[in-house]
């Protein structure tokens, strides 16, 4: 009678088993550990311990790892909004503005969790204070190159009430134009290379630093535009060639991704020409200046339709803030002198099948000729703020004084009324009640440039910076 085998297990069985074992129990330790480290925040927005924060800000946690759906985030005092992820990147936007020059808590809970599972063991917490609605402007520094500004303002019934300006960029050469998002606050600029190339640079509300957007080499980037929901930037490139330089370049149009950084061209045909792009308000239509064709195009991103309209005044069209509507300037020859007026469109209508022009009407009316120029339409869609230079008569002028009309071209009256000084493009505030924009004087001694405030309920107007120029709003 034979044995049965026996049950028991061998040295190298033994062996095997206890390798397997250990390997196990170092996964195990290994996934534990990986679990217990989670993931790991590496930056903040606003910056914790930063004062004079926009109001428009939004809060960002950068982390180490692409974030998956779900986190809880809130600020103290009690702020509504939504919490979105972007890649490593989680985003909060308030419904609204917060409240200004108010200490604010920010608290994320923990259990955000990565696309890879790690999670953040333990909340997060820090502070930072809003400050007041600013100004930004450019004006030149020591060595002659210009740079961006920014002095916060308290604005109400008397004069504003203003901090002290400080310089917010250090550009080695300078920048070339720039622009204020009125959601977020961020500011977009153009930073000149030595060669006359440019690069778009971002600064977020409550950062100290800006941030390379794009790198542009051998090129122009500059010329750019906010989408109405901020997440698109239009803007123009010039490419260096073997025959000219990129500044003197053709422009070509393009548009950034602010979320992931991607850049497309805008027109499927190459080719094709523009810049200085403004955006309608439902972020469908997209006016430009065409150099090639000599006027104003309008681009739905949607549907791929264009409109153009004619025109050699080398201004761009201005969106109403509500409607798809854009008003324009265009001259006219009238009994032998060239006048300027605005004219409201609507892209709509296809001019071409508009035989009796419905879709162009003339704002602008005045009982000597005029140039007018540089719109800009209140929040409301109410006004419109404009520069006019009255040809003939008594008003007129050497340089181009600030008026307001109606929407519908009626009521048109002067804000300033000073044959000394040229009056630089008007900016609305954010409520609508005062006017921002440039003066430069047109007799000696000394002609400095200067940033002025008018409220436009009394007339009253206040200098705000000398020297400085191109004026905008940061909310």
């Amino acid at each position: 009678m034979t044995d049965a085998p026996s049950r028991r297990l061998g040295r190298f069985d033994r062996t095997v088993l206890l390798a397997i074992f250990s390997l196990i129990l170092a996964i195990l330790v290994v996934i534990w550990r990986g679990d217990r480290i989670g993931i790991q925040a590496l930056a903040f927005m606003p910056a914790p311990g930063s004062s004079g924060v926009s109001v428009r800000t939004q809060i960002q946690v950068r982390f180490d790892q692409p974030l998956a759906d779900g986190a809880a985030l809130r600020l103290s005092p009690a702020t509504p909004g939504q919490v979105r992820m972007e890649g490593e990147t989680l985003v909060f936007v308030p419904d609204g503005a917060l409240a200004p020059d108010t200490t604010y808590t920010v608290t994320l809970a923990a259990g955000v969790r990565s696309r890879h599972g790690r999670i953040l063991h333990d909340p997060i917490t820090w502070r930072f204070q809003t400050g007041r609605t600013a100004i930004v402007y450019s004006a030149l520094d020591e060595q002659g190159r210009e740079q961006l500004m920014r002095r916060a303002v308290r604005l109400g019934d008397g004069p504003p009430v203003l901090d002290a300006p400080r310089q917010v960029t250090q550009a080695p050469y300078g920048i070339w134009d720039f622009t204020v998002d009125p959601n977020t606050g961020q500011i977009v600029f153009a930073q000149s290379h030595e060669d006359g190339a440019s690069d778009l640079w971002r600064l977020m509300p409550g950062a100290e630093t800006p941030e390379l957007l794009r790198a542009c080499p051998q090129a122009t980037c500059n010329s750019t535009a906010f989408a109405p929901d901020s997440r698109l930037l239009a803007f123009s490139q010039r490419n260096a060639s073997g025959f000219a330089a990129p500044v003197v370049s053709p422009p070509r149009l393009w548009l950034l991704d602010l979320r992931d950084g991607a850049a497309t061209q805008l027109f499927a045909d190459s080719q094709q020409l523009g810049f200085e792009p403004r955006w309608s308000p439902d972020g469908q239509w997209l006016s430009y200046l065409s150099p090639d064709l000599g006027g104003v195009g309008v681009y739905n991103l949607e549907t791929g339709e264009s409109r153009f309209y004619p025109t050699t005044t080398g201004d761009p069209a201005i969106w109403h803030p509500v409607q798809n509507r854009l008003v324009l300037s265009e001259m006219i020859a009238r009994d032998d002198v060239y006048e300027v007026h605005l004219f409201m469109l609507d892209p709509a209508i296809d001019p071409s099948a508009d035989p009796t022009g419905q879709a162009r009407r003339l704002l602008s009316r005045h009982d000597v000729p005029v140039e007018d120029n540089a719109p800009a339409w209140s929040p409301d869609g109410e006004w419109i703020a404009f520069r006019r230079k009255e040809l003939a008569g008594p008003g007129m002028t050497l340089g181009k004084q600030l008026w307001r009309m109606r929407a519908d071209g009626s009521q048109a009256e002067a804000l300033t009324t000073d044959p000394d000084h040229d009056y630089g493009p008007p900016v609305w505030s954010p409520d609508g009640r005062y006017l921002l924009y440039h003066r430069f004087p047109l007799k000696g001694p000394q002609v400095t440039i200067s940033v002025w405030i008018m409220d436009t309920a009394t007339g009253e107007a206040w200098e705000v910076a000398r020297p400085g120029q191109r004026p905008q709003w940061a909310p």
